[in-house]
């Protein structure tokens, strides 16, 4: 699906930076996971929820230090988008409050770097929405990049 077909994106505004997503990813948001968390993962792996019967990862949005951490015992009740590629889901851990905007209420903008800032999200564009720049995220890539075969 390009730019065109798709009407909508989820945007997540961030401490540092603000994210979005094609809303036509979007499976669920939920404000009540419970995310187990897993040890010697990478720093941006938050852990692991159960969606519908099935373990899936969850990634932070933003560096560790900068995401608000509500403890409950050891683990946490927090905002998860849970965003679908082919058959593979993700679990995206935000730091605010997501909501809907149009792609034609936003404007497309060259990103002066050229590429991501992350390393861990593939960039799909740069859309400035009011006063607030968005990266939209591709799913797509994302998620490829994520799998591991053995």
């Amino acid at each position: 699906m390009s730019e065109n077909e798709i009407n909508e994106i989820l945007c997540f505004p961030g401490i540092r930076k603000n994210y979005a997503v094609d809303f036509s990813c979007v499976v669920e948001i939920s404000y009540d996971f419970k995310i187990s968390k897993i040890p010697c993962m990478p720093p941006d792996f938050e852990g692991v929820c159960s969606y519908k019967g099935v373990m899936i990862p969850v990634i932070r949005i933003e560096e560790e230090q900068e995401i608000k951490e509500t403890e409950d015992g050891d683990q946490s009740r927090v905002i998860v988008v849970i965003v679908k590629h082919q058959k593979y889901l993700l679990g995206i851990r935000l730091s605010g409050e997501p909501y809907i905007i149009s792609y034609t209420a936003a404007d497309k903008i060259t990103n002066p770097l050229g590429a991501a800032a992350s390393d861990r999200w593939k960039e799909k564009g740069l859309y400035r929405y009011g006063e607030k720049l968005f990266s939209v995220i591709d799913v797509a890539r994302t998620l490829e990049s994520m799998i591991f075969y053995p």
